[in-house]
C-alpha cells in the first residue's frame, strides 16, 4: 500500500514539476524564437520586395501575381498567419492569411487595427507583440520604398525548441523515476529490517532449554510427531544414534536411498507426512514425522534451524549418546 502511495506522489510531482519547468522554460525560449522569426521574415520580405519593383503601384489591389505570392508565403512559412502590403500612410492595399489560424473576422480586426496605425514599428525591438482572441501574434514592419509590408506571425516554436524543450523534460521524469525508486527500496528496507529481540530472562531460560535440547525443541516449533537421527560411526556404518520420543522409530537405509540422501534429495513418504534428508553441516540423517504434510516453506524452516543450531545439535548428541 505504502509503495502505491510513494508512486503517485512521485507522479504527481513529477507532473507538476514538467508543467511549470515548461512554462517558464518556454518563456526563456522566447528571444530564440524572435532571432528565428526575424530570419525567417527577411525571407520572405526579399522575394516580396523582388515582386513589388515589378508591379505597377496603381493596379496593385488587384494583381494576380502577387495575390499568388503573398498565399504561397503565407502556405509555405509555418508560423506565417497574415501579411499586409500597405501604403506608407497604413492604407492595406492587399493581405492574404492563414485560414486555419485567422478566421474572418479576426482578419477583419487586425486590418482594422493596421489602417487605424495601433500596430506600429517598434523602437528597440524587431517586432510588436499583440494579442488577439488570447492568442500571441509577433508583427514584423519593414518599409520599403512606396510601400510597408507588415508580417504576423504565431507564438509556435520550431521543431529543434520543441525537442529541445522535450528532452529536457525526459532527463525531469528519469530524475523522478531514479527518486522513486531509490524511495521505494529504502522504504521496503525499512520494512524488512526488523530490530533485534531484546534479552531478556525468557529468552535466556529459551536459550538454555534449547540448549538442554534442541531436537524437542525443533518438534514443538514444527508440529512434529517424532524424530529420528542417524549418524555415521567410525566404521562407516549409519546407524541411528537418537530418537524422539525415545526408541519410537527404527530406521532402515538401503544403499539406493541412502545414495539419494547423500547427494541432497530430499524424501517425502506416507503422503508427504514423513520427511528424510541430509544436513551436511551436521553430517546427519534426519527423519521427522507430523500429522500434517510437509511444504516446501516447513522443510527450509526446518533446515535452517538445524543450520543455525547444529553446534548446540552436535553437543547433545555427544552427551547423550
Amino acid at each position: 500500500m505504502k509503495k502505491t502511495i510513494i508512486i503517485v506522489i512521485t507522479l504527481l510531482l513529477c507532473i507538476a514539476v514538467i508543467v511549470m519547468y515548461s512554462h517558464f522554460r518556454a518563456a526563456s525560449f522566447e528571444p530564440h524564437y524572435i532571432g528565428y522569426l526575424t530570419v525567417e521574415n527577411s525571407n520572405v520580405v526579399k522575394q516580396l520586395n523582388t515582386i513589388l519593383q515589378k508591379t505597377n503601384s496603381a493596379t496593385i489591389r488587384g494583381d494576380k501575381t502577387l495575390a499568388q505570392c503573398l498565399e504561397k508565403q503565407v502556405k509555405a512559412v509555418k508560423q506565417l498567419a497574415l501579411i499586409a502590403i500597405t501604403s506608407n500612410e497604413y492604407s492595406v492595399l492587399i493581405a492574404a492569411k492563414k485560414d486555419k489560424v485567422i478566421n474572418q473576422t479576426l482578419f477583419d480586426a487586425i486590418i482594422a487595427d493596421i489602417s487605424q496605425k495601433k500596430i506600429l514599428p517598434a523602437s528597440t525591438f524587431p517586432q510588436v507583440t499583440r494579442y488577439y482572441n488570447n492568442s500571441k501574434f509577433y508583427f514584423f514592419i519593414y518599409d520599403i520604398s512606396c510601400y510597408t509590408i507588415i508580417t504576423a506571425y504565431t507564438y509556435s516554436l520550431p521543431d529543434n525548441l520543441i525537442l529541445k524543450l522535450f528532452l529536457e523534460n525526459l532527463l525531469i521524469v528519469v530524475a523522478f523515476i531514479i527518486l522513486g525508486t531509490a524511495a521505494i527500496i529504502i522504504f521496503q528496507q525499512k520494512v524488512t529490517i526488523k530490530p533485534e529481540p531484546e534479552i531478556t530472562k525468557e529468552t535466556k531460560k529459551e536459550k538454555k532449554a534449547l540448549a538442554a535440547n534442541p531436537f524437542v525443541t525443533l518438534c514443538q516449533q514444527h508440529g512434529l510427531s517424532s524424530v529420528t537421527i542417524v549418524q555415521k560411526n567410525k566404521k562407516g556404518i549409519w546407524k541411528k544414534v537418537y530418537s524422539y520420543p525415545k526408541n519410537k522409530m527404527a530406521v532402515k537405509l538401503d544403499e539406493e536411498i541412502l545414495n539419494e540422501l547423500l547427494s541432497g534429495t530430499y524424501i517425502l513418504l506416507n503422503n508427504n507426512t514423513v520427511l528424510m534428508f541430509y544436513n551436511s553441516i551436521t553430517q546427519l540423517i534426519f527423519r521427522l514425522e507430523r500429522s500434517n504434510p510437509f511444504k516446501g516453506k516447513t522443510i527450509k524452516e526446518i533446515e535452517l534451524y538445524i543450520t543455525k543450531n547444529a553446534e548446540d545439535c552436535s553437543n547433545y548428541l555427544t552427551k547423550h549418546t
